[in-house]
């Protein structure tokens, strides 16, 4: 019984780490949620009128999976605090000794004037 018990509450573990990975880091104002919200890989492509209410740092992997993981992570996330719009703007890759490399997505929260 125990043994079962300690199978279930590590796969439990290991099923909200996965989740988390994921989960946007978010710094800025917060409006009404939206429900409509474009992508941008550049400012230029923007092509109305807006201003930046926030940024946000998202952990990301090399797969396509988790990076569609993360984009919609990033969407959800400006849905919540109001934003009408994200822009990728950079990916930062960092080395650790005991993992993997870590990358992380900046965005750009952007609202339409």
């Amino acid at each position: 019984m125990k043994l079962s018990h300690s199978i279930i509450v590590s796969i439990l573990t290991l099923c909200l780490s996965a989740c988390s990975m994921y989960s946007p880091t978010y710094f800025g104002s917060k409006y009404p949620a939206t429900k409509n919200v474009q992508s941008f890989y550049s400012a230029s492509d923007v092509k109305q009128s807006y201003e930046v209410i926030g940024h946000m740092n998202i952990a990301t992997g090399r797969s396509a999976s988790s990076q569609n993981k993360t984009r919609e992570s990033a969407i959800e996330k400006t849905k919540e605090v109001g934003g009408d719009g994200v822009i990728f703007a950079e990916i930062n890759r960092q080395v650790n000794q005991h993992t993997t490399d870590d990358y992380t997505i900046k965005v750009d929260v952007i609202k339409f004037k």
